[in-house]
């Protein structure tokens, strides 16, 4: 048996649920990129037209990318567009029950915004110590002095596939009620969960705080250290890849592999804003060394993005866990679509264990998953429509207000 760490992910069992993807739509990959240095653009804004229907919004991940699931086949018009781009604008066709891959490169043209936004220098180095310094709860956001505690919502899905049919072979999918207090308090309230297929997973889901830290085969393990360790800059190299405007913000996209390459650690990117040097996101993955001390396992990777809330708070948006075997690839995916910022949290939720699957958590009905889905869909949509007017902070800005103290 193969798990995740207990916070915030589940344990998949191998093999496990049975649910193959329907052949009757459509899946759309797309990346996009700046034309000029073919650099990734996070937080594109991917805009579906299709002939008398209401058109859909996605937004890119750190890496500039999109996955859409469940498309109905024909022809649909492509536009993406960021502040500071000009739009790019493509038509394309989508074939029933097969992925369709695109590539959008996003022309830059000039914006006052460019000019009057004087930007300090800083080394790859410089960006990482900076966060390092900075006082926070594992890797999951930095400190701040302002917020003393807050709640969220989330969902969690997870599939395993078989690497050999592309077959998804088990799945479940849960509802979560979090909380944090400072410094290092969390619990995690699972309030639905829903099996699908002839097989089930058993849970212990939340968001995972290192990824070279886990459990398989019921024994735990922590390979090296985190890229974001107090000790970490003599364990790692970092560089500089690129960095990029989000909104009237620039994050630096920041390489980081062990110094010494035999050694066990950790390959990826980190994303850093150079505004105050928060933690925007992270893709990381075990290397050979580390994957050679987990017995059976061939890549074990954790992606994490980040959003910014009342223009100030970098809390997570999504969390991905990548794990895959020799015959089957299992995925969890975490969303927190909901904050609340310093809420009056009764001491009761904390002197539970962090994970507390609620007693009617496994009988919910169709009738609460229909009113979850929804709830979760407008949060979505709304969101995604306020940042399709170009300002990424004022649109975080406009979603914090109302719902945040």
């Amino acid at each position: 048996m193969i798990r995740f760490l207990p916070l915030f992910f589940s344990a998949f069992l191998w093999p496990s649920i049975s649910s193959a993807q329907t052949d009757s739509t459509s899946v759309l990959h797309a990346q996009c990129r700046d034309a000029d240095t073919d650099a990734s653009l996070p937080y594109v804004t991917v805009v579906i037209r299709r002939a008398s229907e209401f058109p859909r919004v996605y937004i890119t991940d750190l890496h500039g990318r999109i996955e859409i699931e469940g498309l109905a086949p024909g022809i649909v018009q492509v536009q993406a567009r960021r502040q500071g781009y000009a739009p790019s604008d493509t038509t394309l066709v989508l074939s029933l029950g097969l992925i369709s891959t695109l590539q959008l490169s996003l022309l830059p043209v000039p914006i006052l915004l460019r000019e009057e936004t004087a930007v300090q220098e800083h080394s790859a180095t410089d960006l990482v110590r900076h966060l390092i310094a900075n006082t926070r709860f594992e890797y999951l956001h930095t400190g701040y002095a302002n917020m003393a505690t807050y709640a969220f919502d989330a969902y969690s899905s997870q599939k395993v596939i078989n690497r050999r049919t592309e077959e998804i072979v088990a799945g479940i999918e849960y509802t979560i009620k979090g909380y944090h207090q400072s410094p290092d308090s969390i619990a995690q309230h699972i309030t639905g969960i829903r099996n699908w297929g002839k097989w089930r997973l058993s849970v212990s889901p939340g968001l995972t705080q290192n990824p070279a830290r886990g459990i398989v085969d019921d024994k735990a393990f922590e390979i090296a250290p985190h890229p974001l360790s107090p000790d970490a800059l003599e364990y790692y190299h970092y560089e500089r890849i690129s960095t990029v405007h989000v909104g009237d913000l620039h994050v630096s996209r920041i390489g980081v592999s062990p110094r010494h390459g035999n050694e066990p650690g950790l390959l990826g990117d980190i994303w850093i804003a150079r505004d105050d040097f928060s933690l925007v996101g992270y893709d990381l993955r075990l290397n050979f060394p580390a994957l050679l001390q987990l017995r059976g396992i061939d890549h074990w990777q954790v992606y994490q993005q980040n959003t910014r809330y009342l223009n100030e708070y970098w809390l997570p948006e999504r969390q991905i866990c990548t794990v895959k075997t020799r015959d089957y690839t299992a995925q969890a995916t975490t969303r927190c679509y909901r904050y609340d910022l310093n809420m009056d949290l009764p001491p009761a939720i904390f002197e539970a264990p962090e994970i507390v699957i609620l007693p009617e958590a496994t009988t919910r009905d169709s009738t609460f998953w229909a009113a979850h889905t929804a709830d979760r869909d407008t949060a979505h949509i709304r969101i995604q429509s306020e940042l399709l007017q170009g300002d990424l902070p004022a649109a975080w800005k406009k979603h914090g207000l109302g719902r945040n103290r």
